[in-house]
C-alpha cells in the first residue's frame, strides 16, 4: 500500500505481508517526521 503524507520526503510505501518487519516501520516514520513517543501514544505499548 502506498500512502502520502503532507510534508513528507517521499510516500510512505507498507507492504502486505503477514507481519511487517521493525526496520520498515521505523524507516517510515523517519520518512513522515514521526518520533517514537508519537507511535506509542497512537498504537499504544507492544
Amino acid at each position: 500500500m502506498i500512502y502520502h503524507y503532507p510534508g513528507a520526503l517521499r510516500p510512505v510505501v507498507i507492504p502486505m505481508y503477514r507481519e511487517v518487519p521493525v526496520f520498515i516501520i521505523r524507516n517510515n516514520m523517519k520518512t513522515i517526521g514521526m518520533t517514537v513517543e508519537e507511535y506509542r501514544k497512537i498504537f499504544g505499548e507492544i
